[in-house]
Formats: C-alpha cells, sequence, structure tokens
C-alpha cells in the first residue's frame, strides 16, 4: 500500500506543479501591470527606480522586483517560469527553519515537507495577489528573500552552538552580504523580522559563551543588513509617501488595529475563516509528536512571536493594512506550528497516515491549480479581447472609448479587480494613451461582472 502511495504522491505532485503553472502561465496583466509598465517603458529602468525611490518608498527590492519583468515579453515568460520553483524556495527555507532539517534528507523528511508545503500553498491568503499577480508578487520574492537569508545565518548559529566553526567562503559570504542589503530594503515586516531574529540568536549565542565560533565574515554579512535597512530608511520617498496617509485618532486607530490584528490569522476581508489555515494546522500536529522541551518551546515562541512582530508596524498605518501584508505572518505562524513537532516513532501506520494526507492534499492542490487555470484562461481572453478594442477604436481615431466588463467568476489564484477599481484604472489608461476616457460598458445586454462560469469556458472554442 505505501509503494502505491508513493506512486500516487509523484503523480500528484507532477499534476499539482502543472496546473499551477498553468494557472500562472495564463494570468494576465491587471490594474498595476499597466500602469508599472507604462511607467518602465516610457523611460529608462533607472528612472523608473530612482523616480520610485524618491517619490514613494525606500523598498528598493520591491521594484526591481517584479519591476524589472515588465521590460519585455521574454523576461514575463521567465517570471510565470519561476513563480512555483521561487515558492518551493520560500517553503523549504520556512521547513528548515522550523525542523532544522532540508527537505530531501530522508524520503521520511521530504513527505513532512509535501504536507508542510501543501498546507502552505492552500492556507496562505489571497495567493492570487501575493503570488499570481506579477505586480503583488513582490509579497513571494520579499518573503523568499528574507527565509532564504535567515535559513543561512541559522546554518551559522546552530555550528556556532555546537561548537564548531561554520565554513563559510569568501564566495559564500559575497552572496549573503548581498542578499542581507536586498532583505534591508524590502519591507518594515521583514526587516523588523530579520532583526529580531538576529538579535535572538545573538543573545542565545552570547549566554552560550559561543559568540567566537563565528567567522568574521559572519560579522560582514550583518554589515549588509545594516546598509541595506539604512538605505531604506533615508528614502525619501517614505515621507512622501506619509502625506497620503488619512488622519485618524489614535483611540480609532489602536481599535482598527486590534481588530485587524484578530483577524489577520482567520483571513479577515478574505471570506473564508481561514479553514483551509487551520485544518492544515491541525492535520501537521495530529501527524506528528510533540516535543515538549523548554528549548522547543522558546524556538516555537519566537517563531509564533516573530509572525505577530510582523503586524506591528501597520499600527500607525492601519489604513494601509490588507489581507495580503498577512501573508509573511502567516508563513511564520506556520513555522512556529510545524517546529512544535517531531516525528513519531518509526512504524508503519504513521507512514501510511503521512503518505495518505500528503496525496490527499496534492490532490486537492492539483484541483486548485486547475480551477485557477480555467478562470485564468477565460479572463485572460477577455483582457486580451479589451486591449484589441482599445487599440481598433485608437486606430479610427475614437478619443472615448467603452470596452466591456470582465464577466469571468475569479478563482482562488485570479485576482480581479472591482468594477470601481476597474474604472479608476481605465481612467488612468487613458491619462497614459493620451485620450479622453475609457469607460465600461453598463448597458442592459453587456456582460456583467462576475457572470461567466471559466469551466464552462473550457468548452469553447474560441478561448
Amino acid at each position: 500500500m505505501n509503494k502505491l502511495l508513493h506512486l500516487a504522491t509523484i503523480i500528484f505532485s507532477v499534476i499539482a506543479i502543472f496546473f499551477s503553472f498553468l494557472a500562472i502561465l495564463y494570468y494576465p496583466y491587471m490594474g498595476d501591470d499597466f500602469i508599472n509598465q507604462h511607467s518602465i517603458l516610457k523611460g529608462t529602468f533607472v528612472d523608473y527606480i530612482a523616480s520610485s525611490y524618491t517619490g514613494w518608498s525606500g523598498r528598493l527590492f520591491s521594484f526591481l522586483v517584479p519591476g524589472i519583468f515588465f521590460l519585455n515579453t521574454s523576461l514575463l515568460l521567465i517570471f510565470k517560469i519561476l513563480v512555483i520553483p521561487c515558492f518551493i524556495l520560500m517553503s523549504s527555507s520556512a521547513f528548515y527553519l522550523a525542523t532544522e532539517k532540508l527537505p530531501w534528507s530522508s524520503k521520511e523528511v521530504l513527505i513532512d515537507f509535501i504536507i508542510f508545503t501543501a498546507i502552505l500553498w492552500l492556507g496562505l491568503p489571497v495567493i492570487g495577489i501575493t503570488v499570481v499577480w506579477l505586480s503583488g508578487s513582490i509579497y513571494l520574492w520579499m518573503s523568499t528573500i528574507t527565509l532564504l537569508f535567515l535559513s543561512c545565518t541559522y546554518r551559522l548559529k546552530i555550528h556556532a552552538i555546537a561548537e564548531t566553526q561554520a565554513s563559510l567562503s569568501l564566495a559564500g559570504a559575497i552572496f549573503l552580504f548581498f542578499l542581507a542589503f536586498f532583505v534591508g530594503v524590502t519591507g518594515l515586516q521583514f526587516i523588523l523580522t530579520a532583526t529580531l531574529a538576529l538579535t535572538v540568536w545573538g543573545v542565545q549565542l552570547y549566554r552560550s559563551k559561543t559568540l567566537k565560533f563565528l567567522s568574521r565574515r559572519a560579522y560582514c554579512v550583518l554589515l549588509g543588513l545594516i546598509i541595506g535597512i539604512c538605505f531604506f530608511l533615508l528614502a525619501p520617498g517614505n515621507y512622501v509617501r506619509l502625506d497620503h496617509a488619512s488622519s485618524i485618532t489614535l483611540l480609532s486607530n489602536l481599535k482598527q488595529f486590534v481588530l485587524f490584528l484578530f483577524g489577520a490569522y482567520f483571513q479577515a476581508g478574505v471570506g473564508d475563516l481561514g479553514r483551509s489555515l487551520w485544518i492544515g494546522v491541525l492535520l501537521i500536529l495530529s501527524l506528528n509528536a510533540f516535543e515538549i522541551t523548554r528549548h522547543q518551546i522558546i524556538k516555537s515562541s519566537v517563531w509564533f512571536g516573530l509572525s505577530l512582530a510582523t503586524l506591528l508596524p501597520f499600527l500607525p498605518l492601519i489604513h494601509f493594512a490588507a489581507p495580503r501584508v498577512t501573508f509573511f505572518t502567516i508563513i511564520l505562524f506556520l513555522i512556529g506550528v510545524q517546529s512544535l513537532c517531531k516525528e513519531r516513532d518509526e512504524d508503519l501506520l504513521p507512514n501510511f497516515k503521512k503518505l495518505f494526507s500528503a496525496s490527499i492534499l496534492l490532490l486537492l492542490v492539483a484541483m486548485d491549480g486547475f480551477v485557477g487555470f480555467a478562470a485564468n484562461r477565460s479572463l485572460n481572453f477577455e483582457v486580451t479581447n479589451r486591449l484589441e478594442i482599445i487599440n481598433q477604436e485608437i486606430a479610427l481615431g475614437s478619443r472615448n472609448i467603452i470596452v466591456p466588463n470582465y464577466s469571468t467568476i475569479p478563482s482562488r489564484l485570479t485576482y480581479m479587480l472591482t468594477p470601481e477599481h476597474d474604472q479608476e484604472y481605465l481612467r488612468r489608461m487613458a491619462r497614459n494613451l493620451e485620450i479622453d476616457s475609457i469607460t465600461l460598458n453598463e448597458d442592459p445586454g453587456s456582460p456583467k461582472p462576475h457572470s461567466l462560469q471559466p469551466l464552462k469556458g473550457l468548452k469553447r472554442s474560441d478561448l
């Protein structure tokens, strides 16, 4: 039976990756994508980075990526190819931080990693925005480099605690220096997490009198993070952006933050109350044994604390908070949950349970990818059709253009604008194209938002 489940796991893994990739491949430009691409192509890429840094914020990394993928269609294809490997790298780093094990270290660990990754995919909030959508994928990329950086530094900490000198080559130190710098120019959530984690680990090394086992190159890596943070904090755009902040009373701000804090772990504003996340948490805990030791409790508490800390930057900026900002929060929370567990004693029953659970979870990911593929393929058709209408009308000399609503019913892997936001972006597009207006067609016979079932659209030959 275990051999059949191993085979099913392999097959479902391939199918899940295939359909998830198709969902990403077919997802078109949406909202900010058009605006960002126009900003990049109207000048030079350097001009775009400079204007963003001086006029918006110090999050340099979030302008470099995904901004670089807007340069041409070949780079856009590379982005779509890299999304799933990037997600797997992010999950691998998170899993290592939770277990101190690499996913490929053994078959048993690999199954645990598959379960962890599938729960991460199914449980993360608004994945259509934070992973699939090009402009929104900054959350995926920033989370990946932050967790990769923490994984590498955690390895150095483990070696130091064991009183062995961790080998860090010159090439490795240079790589980590630049990685640390880019972590420093991600955003407040990621900077705060990296700073607090390194501080906790540094205190642990100091108390155990093992700081001397860190090489000088490790401190050079820390310098890269400090330089990045300074670069982020000194950005003129940070203060320009604050001018757009809404003025609300302290009491009202605190009330909204408390509500946001409690809702963050239940995907408030998304509508599913975090069912996938919490079912996944229960599954992880039920498939593993608890390790209730002082060391393990402290380790897990650090990750739960860091998870909460990622929301603190939004205490004075609650108006900027949205479900997407809980993306990194949930990842750290799942690291804490996984770090509570240890493998059960080797016997056939737990192994069977884990294989069976992995197979079912992968099947769910495959179905999620398939539904996302159907929705994104349908949306891609509608976006292409709308652009063709705009280009044809401009060629005919029209100054006021009417376009249809997007009627596709979105999937979990689909980010779609509301009709109000869609109209706002059409106004901005009209300014960029130097015409008077682009408006949505509101005639009784025109397509209505969220009215087209994408699975039915798969039968259509024109899709």
